[in-house]
């Protein structure tokens, strides 16, 4: 396996204690950290909950968040997705979460309309009960936006860079984006996956969808620790094949500390 003989190559060359390679997300969810992300950058389409420098990712995870929310508002003109925590620049613990230490993980709100079916914005983590209703904080009812919401899910299962392995999510709004899409004559492929990715877990999470995408081939190389299982459609070409150009660029590139130490090529 010529590309895992290059990182093991690499990591026997005794470069010194900063020489480490890793690049991206390092560890698992839960106990993980993050460097060389990327941030959210909010537009017409995806705004941040909080100015809390909590928006980054790993780079194609936080791309492939922005195509979705920009594929929602192409369909739906005027749809915004209001993004709560995903990791902060260089991951490690944050309040309120678990996981979201590695760039792996983003809470993205709920679409949300009146009553009439007029889209709001965001009054933030509000919880959604079983008929789709919804009390904002403002002083009236909202809904949970179907429509919107699962043109979402879709558009995430069907980037093939958003990889997603977990949507975490109540199971009362798991059974009615079934139910619409199904409703709708959708793919029956999608709905598939959808149901495979969705899960109760961690929390009643009735008041947005918690995302986890999982770590491609060369991520694992550089220290991203994936949780099981591993979702058939995602499966990559036989691990015979040449690194690509990202892993070598990524073993190659000086580190820095991620504790402000000196910094050492990544060349022996």
């Amino acid at each position: 396996m010529r590309w895992l003989g290059l990182a093991a190559a690499f990591f026997a060359t005794g470069c010194g204690a900063y020489a480490t390679p890793l690049a991206g997300s390092i560890g698992t969810p839960s106990k993980g950290v993050l460097t060389h992300g990327a941030s959210l950058a909010p537009n017409e389409s995806l705004h941040l909950l909080r100015n809390n420098d909590r928006n980054w990712g790993i780079p194609r995870f936080t791309a492939a968040i922005q195509r979705a929310a920009d594929a929602v508002a192409a369909q739906r003109p005027g749809a915004i997705l209001y993004v709560g925590d995903v990791s902060q620049a260089r991951g490690g613990q944050i309040s309120g979460h678990r996981s979201h230490r590695s760039g792996v993980d983003a809470d993205l709100l709920l679409y949300l309309t009146t009553l009439d079916g007029a889209p709001v914005h965001s009054p933030g983590f509000v919880s959604v009960d079983a008929d789709g209703l919804a009390w904002d904080p403002r002083g009236r009812y909202v809904r949970v936006d179907l429509e919107r919401e699962w043109l979402l899910i879709r558009a995430l299962l069907t980037d093939e860079n958003a990889r997603v392995q977990w949507i975490f999510v109540s199971e009362a709004l798991e059974a009615m984006l079934i139910e619409w899409a199904r409703a709708r004559g959708d793919d029956p492929e999608i709905i598939w996956r959808a149901q495979q990715v969705m899960l109760l877990s961690g929390g009643p999470h009735d008041d947005h969808i918690h995302v986890r995408t999982q770590c491609t081939r060369d991520e694992i190389a550089l220290g991203c620790v994936n949780m099981m299982p591993d979702r058939p459609w995602m499966r990559e070409p036989h691990v015979d094949e040449e690194p690509s150009e990202d892993l070598v660029a990524a073993l190659l590139r000086p580190f820095t500390s991620p504790m402000g130490g000196a910094t050492a090529s990544a060349t022996p």
